[in-house]
């Protein structure tokens, strides 16, 4: 299993969720956040931008579709685009039964 984070401009959330909808990705948690990276503004007092952070956990298996699905949703030439980060699962459980699974079971 792996936990997917990415970074992206608040502008591509709606493609970003019918993407996933067409790969039947199950669930996903996205946060407001500010930041900034590969581009800071500057010229202004405030450096910081504002982007959407998206969380997803994931089947191995499944990993390259949902980040492919990502970046082609999200690519821009320019600075600021976002990031994606896949980091490795060792554990998952369901509160609710407090029993391990998988994040595609019900």
């Amino acid at each position: 299993m792996k936990y997917v984070v990415a970074i992206i401009r608040p502008d591509v959330l709606d493609a970003l969720e019918a993407s996933f909808g067409s790969l039947r990705v199950r669930g996903m948690t996205v946060t407001e956040v500010k930041g900034f990276g590969e581009y800071a503004d500057f010229f202004t007092r405030r450096h910081l931008t504002s982007h959407l952070k998206v969380k997803i956990f994931i089947d191995e298996s499944r990993t390259e579709a949902v980040t492919n699905a990502i970046m082609d949703v999200a690519h821009s030439d320019v600075p600021g685009a976002g990031i994606v980060a896949v980091l490795p699962v060792d554990a998952f459980f369901h509160i609710r039964t407090r029993s391990p699974a998988l994040p595609d079971e019900s």
